[in-house]
């Protein structure tokens, strides 16, 4: 092996022989490693090593061969070998023998074995300098003026492609980082990331995910239909089956699926087409947003105190009933209840107005025990409450009434040792149907209550009209 490479590189006709098999093999194609191994693999040499800079003005260097070579041994041989040629003439520089002396330090194992050598500068299209190249033979070279041909007809050839090269893997490896840099804001963001081929398995799956909905994604793909395990309703699981692969959104919507430990998510959701056809689903967790929605929602329409309807709150469902009413083909039974307690500023004057506090949250807890489920409370004022009973008559309202005073005389507000027992008068409408004017009901409610209230106390009066 040792004669033929002395022959290939100290031979005229051997050497225009290698540069001719040699070309055909260095293809823009081949990356700058495979292609200085080919170099070295034909030409017989040792060691090749490119160095050029890149836009930035940083240096990239390339080697191959027998010879380990870093960039610092590059470096230095550089501009020890450039102060010495300072004028900007020259092509390329030969060493018949001793140029592991100039290359490397005495420890290192080519400071001995490697001998001749050739340094080439390149450059481009518009002759300007962009980068060196260098070929160590283990030999001492004796055909100089074939070798200097062959490596400068190599490099007009080659300079080009290297820079070509240079220029491709640098954007190749530029790509790879922001590759890598968007993998990690994939699997890092705190934003629902997946994707489900056409076969329905889920190709990606990122950490939010899992975090949110406690699934892995393999786990997800050793089931048959993972969306199952997501929608166990068939016809949910259709719909959201077609949106996740077949029919990107234009905008967010919510999605109720289920978690790993069956609890149920609230998750705003939306499709991004990507450009080989598949769709990225992207969403947010907003469960715990949610739920706050609606505790302020609830807040907004309740009474701190008893935990009823406010007046608000009541009177928008009396109007909302009253509307549903008026909508129906036929009349259906409908009553409204007005409660008062009786002699409740004397409870707050003899017992406190906590002990008043806790009378109307015992009252409250009484009514909504006996009432049914279809019913409303809600507190229009400071001890007076309002209750809609719809599918009832006041017949059915006058048991409800007997029924809330036998609970209060039976179970008592317990105020330490003592107890006491709440009565209250009420005043009942029966709605007409097609009655709209919620004041006027109001009134007559009101009207009622008063009369019970006027005869005695611990009554319930019916009103008998809407006058």
């Amino acid at each position: 092996m040792n004669d033929r490479c002395r022959e290939v590189v100290n031979d005229s006709v051997q050497a225009l022989h290698a540069l001719a098999k040699l070309m055909p093999l260095l293809t823009s194609q081949s990356s700058l490693a495979g292609m200085l191994e080919t170099i070295n693999r034909t030409l017989g040499s040792t060691l090749a090593w490119i160095s050029m800079d890149d836009d930035a003005g940083m240096q990239r260097v390339i080697c191959a061969g027998n010879l380990s070579c870093h960039s610092f041994d590059i470096t230095h041989f550089l501009a020890s070998t450039l102060l010495q040629r300072q004028h900007r003439s020259w092509r390329s520089i030969y060493w018949k023998e001793n140029v592991g002396k100039v290359l490397f330090t005495p420890s290192h194992p080519g400071y001995q074995h490697l001998q001749g050598g050739v340094l080439c500068k390149l450059a481009d299209r518009e002759g300007k300098g962009n980068g060196y190249f260098l070929l160590g033979f283990s030999q001492r070279l004796l055909s100089m003026p074939t070798l200097k041909h062959v490596i400068v007809v190599l490099m007009e050839k080659l300079s080009d492609r290297f820079a070509e090269i240079v220029a491709r893997e640098r954007t190749a490896a530029e790509m790879q980082r922001v590759v890598t840099h968007y993998k990690i804001l994939f699997e890092r963001a705190p934003v629902l990331m997946s994707s489900f081929d056409r076969q329905n398995r889920c190709v990606l799956w990122n950490a939010e995910c899992e975090k949110v909905f406690g699934w892995r994604m393999a786990e997800i793909n050793t089931h048959a239909d993972p969306l199952a395990l997501f929608c166990p309703d068939q016809e949910e699981r259709r719909c959201v089956r077609g949106s996740l692969n077949a029919l990107p959104l234009n905008d967010m919507y919510e999605w109720h699926p289920r978690r790993k430990d069956g609890a149920t998510l609230t998750i705003l959701w939306s499709n991004v087409p990507l450009p080989d056809g598949s769709i990225l689903n992207i969403g947010l967790d907003i469960t715990e947003r949610k739920k706050a929605e609606q505790q302020l929602a609830v807040r907004a329409m309740t009474d701190d105190l008893t935990g009823c309807l406010n007046r608000s709150a009541i009177l928008q469902r009396l109007t909302a009933a009253l509307e549903s009413e008026r909508r129906q083909d036929r009349a259906h039974p409908f009553c409204v209840l007005m409660f008062d307690l009786d002699y409740f500023k004397q409870i707050n004057d003899g017992w406190g107005h906590q002990v008043g506090d806790r009378a109307l949250v015992h009252f409250c807890d009484c009514l909504r025990e006996i009432s049914p489920a279809s019913s409303s409370l809600g507190r229009v004022g400071g001890e007076e409450f309002l209750l809609l009973l719809p599918g009832a008559t006041s017949a059915a309202a006058l048991t409800l009434c007997t029924a809330l005073r036998e609970a209060l005389r039976t179970s008592p507000l317990q105020i330490g040792d003592k107890a006491l027992i709440l009565a209250f008068s009420a005043g009942v409408v029966d709605v007409r149907f097609g009655q709209r004017d919620v004041s006027l009901l109001l009134t007559q409610a009101d009207r009622a209550l008063y009369d019970a209230k006027r005869t005695g106390r611990g009554k319930t009066v019916v009103a008998v009209d809407y006058l």
